[in-house]
């Protein structure tokens, strides 16, 4: 992939609406250039929006700051979605033969298509992988039927939906924001991809993404992704709790939590010790007996979701966490004594392919950002032009030297602004060639053989912004006519 795109991801999430940009360079490492992020609590809850126009206004408030830093117009952007409607479902299909026939590619496609044609009432099917087949109603399964003969064939498919109006509720947001969606993301499957190995995958996993409202919990298994609930509980419960409980401001919480964590599971802490707060002395056992009740609850949650997977015994490579919540001291012993039966987990704070720091406020560590920086490692279309003399400019002296200048004219005596034009002439006939292959089902993403996927949050996207004003008028003449009944 070239280095020279501009990739720009926006995250909705509990407690902040974060956008970055940056350059994917050739080893496939993330260069970060930018970073932006506002609260966003009183629009946002378990990842849903609930107030539009603020949620749209915060939109716009992180993308002119990304433009300020970059001294550019940022003209289009990836979205990462994880909200508590988020969910897989598994569907089958049966496919069955007059008599003994060869399983052809033909086959796989219509039974492939004809899942991706279920409705679901209230929700949307965003992703769509095939799982195992099983031939002749017996025992055993194959993830690649063709050749096969049979009388009869079963598929199963992985599919993931998001409530519709969660989903719609997004794609407005953007347009009263008057901000292009490029393509949108599952955020803990990107998220699995930059941190999950293949082994991971294959062994079985459960990547548990410990948020501020919502904990999400992905199970793997063979290579394929099992189950996903979003389970409706985060860290900020912890701080709402603290602060309620101890009388305190929430900021106050959030420091307590972040300081002392679990900090009766650490042997060598001496509990009996107190700290002043407000005037009255607390001490450090109560501090985190009220963050130990409450992780208790939410890891019982994770641990009862794992286990409605039907995966929880054969997860040999255990637990990742990731997440803000994950760096809750102690919290991976919290796991390991509440869930003895698996591995100690590990936490998952950046990719693994790499990041380099260009953005200096940008909080390094913390893992509440991986989601946003594993949705601009897939974007592959560039989303603004740069202007690298302003980006120099404002560089130190020092750093200023270290920047190597292109020629004004290359090799061939072509102007910098010649060659500009036509990289994007030759990026716009590319798009137009990628289109006609498309064309036939815009946004899949498949793969030849038993195992195919797709994603179709592009092509909704992109009937949702055609449909405008329309949906909400729509939806307000429908709520007129039952008043009137």
């Amino acid at each position: 992939m070239e280095n020279d795109k501009t990739i720009v991801a926006i995250e909705l999430g509990s407690s902040k609406i974060s956008g970055v940009a940056g350059q994917i360079q050739y080893d496939g490492s993330l260069r970060v250039m930018a970073y932006a992020s506002v609260p966003s609590s009183a629009c946002i809850r378990h990842g849903a929006v609930y107030n539009l126009d603020k949620t749209a206004n915060a939109i716009v408030e992180v993308v002119e700051r990304l433009n300020g830093i970059l001294s550019t117009r940022i003209e289009k952007v990836y979205v990462g979605y994880n909200a508590k409607g988020l969910k897989s479902v598994i569907s089958r299909v049966e496919h069955q033969f007059d008599d003994e026939t060869v399983v052809s590619q033909e086959v796989i496609d219509d039974m492939f298509q004809q899942c991706s044609e279920i409705e679901y009432e209230g929700y949307v099917n965003l992703f769509q992988e095939s799982q195992e087949y099983v031939v002749d109603h017996m025992r055993g399964t194959e993830t690649d039927p063709m050749g096969v003969a049979c009388r009869s064939l079963e598929g199963s498919y992985l599919n993931i939906l998001l409530r519709k109006q969660v989903a719609d509720y997004i794609a407005q947001c953007f347009r009263m924001a008057q901000v292009e969606i490029v393509d949108g993301y599952v955020a803990p499957m990107v998220q699995a991809d930059a941190v999950l190995s293949d082994d991971d995958r294959q062994q079985g996993c459960a990547l548990v993404d410990y948020g501020a409202d919502t904990t999400t919990v992905s199970v793997y298994k063979n290579g394929m992704l099992r189950y996903l609930r979003v389970i409706p509980l985060g860290s900020a419960l912890i701080t709402r709790d603290l602060s309620a409980i101890l009388k305190i401001e929430p900021e106050q919480a959030e420091q307590l939590k972040c300081t002392y964590g679990l900090c009766n599971l650490i042997g060598s802490q001496d509990n009996e010790e107190t700290i002043l707060l407000n005037d009255r002395k607390v001490s450090l056992n109560e501090i985190g007996e009220i963050i130990e009740a409450r992780n208790e609850e939410i890891i019982r949650n994770v641990n009862t979701q794992i286990k409605a997977s039907g995966y929880s015994d054969v997860l040999y490579a255990g637990i990742v966490l990731t997440g803000g919540g994950s760096q809750l001291r102690q919290l991976d012993q919290a796991f390991k004594d509440m869930m003895p039966s698996m591995r100690q987990p590990r936490i998952a704070t950046e990719p693994e392919c790499g990041v380099i720091w260009n953005e200096p406020r940008w909080k390094r560590g913390d893992g509440s950002q991986l989601a946003l920086l594993s949705v601009m490692a897939k974007g592959d279309e560039n989303c603004c032009e740069l202007k690298p003399m302003d980006e120099i400019d404002k560089m130190a002296p020092e750093d200023q030297n270290k920047v190597i200048q292109q020629s004004l004219f290359t090799e061939e005596g072509e102007s910098a602004q010649e060659e500009r034009d036509r990289k994007e002439q030759e990026e716009r006939m590319q798009a137009v060639e990628a289109a006609a292959a498309t064309k036939e089902d815009e946004g899949n993403k498949e793969q030849q053989g038993g195992v195919k996927k797709k994603s179709v949050f592009k092509r909704w996207i992109d009937n949702f912004m055609t449909m405008g004003e329309d949906f909400f008028d729509d939806k307000e003449d429908k709520n007129e006519k039952k008043t009137e009944n």
